[in-house]
């Protein structure tokens, strides 16, 4: 079996090609690009680097996470494009279970990823006779409270630890128990004595190929790949602790919205004809009674056109886009759209740039489209 394996969960951008379970290549990257520009030229070059093509891959792997919220679905949306185009099987292997193929101490496993302000990501695993089995569900929670629920589970287990958050609390780690040890002070690690080196501070790519490779043979194909988002995003934290709801948008909405409040955007009779459309879906976002954002979307059979996204002037800068967007593709995954396009103005850096980090690519242009004088970039996802 030839698996295509792609890893974007961290700031390290990875890609590997496995054949069965030796490691063809791997190329990893941290150059602080953004994996929606570094992850296409990637694959390109470890495809030429192997003289191979993704037509000859009989299994595509992305990580599925927790990790960076626009990482994920960077991976996941690359691999459903190229397993729907290619009909080629996929499969989603969380970052946590990536980590625990990342040592063969056999025992209990504790994978966790550091996610700030003494929080983390973990779930546990038992390796056994060459088999990870998962025994605790990735979970988001405190470092002491993870700390203190495996002292008292596992009372009579010694636990090697993997991830980057062994860096950031090793003392911790360490002093909270006698039987806690931690992977990355060990001499060695390889997976299935194939001696292949690999990384125990974060989801590497190999050992996420070779965990694909076992819940394949296990479960078959993964029908609804989606990330695993164990926290809601930032920004959408911060909105929601002002009181930020996302809704529907009603014809009723309309009384609320000043639209001299908003520039860009059509006039209010095409804003009104698109409410009343079978083909069309809005959104807004609401604070304190006002409609500070909106956006929408036309939909036709599995594709949908983005027609704006839509922020008062003074709401600004907050982090509305990046959730009203989020909403949106949350809907075209709930519908089973496999395509969004949208269009852009070439000068409106800051919304090319939030779709670029949500994995919109430029896929044509339209010059002179706005004022007769800027192109329409047009993107698609």
């Amino acid at each position: 079996m030839r698996v295509f394996s792609i890893e974007t969960s961290s700031k390290i951008c990875s890609v590997a090609i496995l054949e069965d379970k030796n490691l063809i290549k791997k190329i990893e990257l941290n150059n602080g690009l953004t994996h929606s520009e570094t992850l296409m030229p990637l694959i390109k070059q470890i495809l030429e680097e192997t003289n191979l093509t993704l037509s000859q891959m009989d299994l595509l792997v992305c990580d599925i996470g927790p990790g960076s919220f626009t990482g994920i679905r960077i991976g996941v949306a690359t691999v459903k494009a190229f397993s729907d185009s290619l009909s080629i099987p996929a499969i989603g292997i969380s970052s946590l279970e990536g980590l625990a193929y990342s040592t063969n101490r056999d025992g209990i496993i504790c994978s966790m990823i550091d996610c700030k302000n003494d929080n983390c990501y973990y779930a546990v695993y038992q390796l056994e006779n060459g088999q990870y089995t998962l025994l605790e569900s990735p979970k988001a929670d405190s470092i002491e409270n993870c700390l203190t629920f495996l002292n008292y589970k596992y009372t009579n287990s010694t636990i090697t630890f993997v991830g980057d958050a062994c860096l950031c609390y090793k003392n911790m780690i360490k002093t909270s128990s006698s039987r806690f040890f931690i992977a990355n002070e060990e001499i060695s690690h390889n997976i299935d004595n194939h001696h292949s080196e690999v990384s125990t501070d974060y989801a590497d790519v190999y050992a996420l190929g070779i965990a694909g490779i076992n819940k394949y043979t296990q479960l078959g194909e993964d029908k609804n790949l989606l990330p695993l988002y164990l926290k809601k995003p930032q920004a959408q934290r911060q909105l929601e602790g002002k009181n930020m709801v996302i809704v529907n948008m009603k014809m009723s909405d309309l009384e609320n919205i000043e639209m001299s409040d908003f520039d860009d955007f059509w006039n209010m009779d095409i804003l009104r004809d698109e409410l009343t459309s079978n083909t069309s879906q809005f959104i807004c976002a609401t604070y304190e009674n006002k409609i500070v954002g909106f956006a929408g979307i036309k939909i036709i059979l599995d594709e949908a056109d983005m027609m704006n996204i839509a922020v008062r002037k003074d709401y600004r800068r907050q982090g509305i886009a990046t959730l009203l967007l989020n909403h949106i593709l949350t809907i075209c995954q709930e519908k089973g759209i496999k395509t969004i396009h949208l269009e852009v103005n070439e000068e409106n850096f800051s919304a090319i740039s939030l779709y670029q980090k949500f994995g919109f690519t430029e896929c044509g242009r339209r010059k002179q489209y706005y004022d007769n004088q800027y192109d329409a970039i047009l993107m698609k996802k």
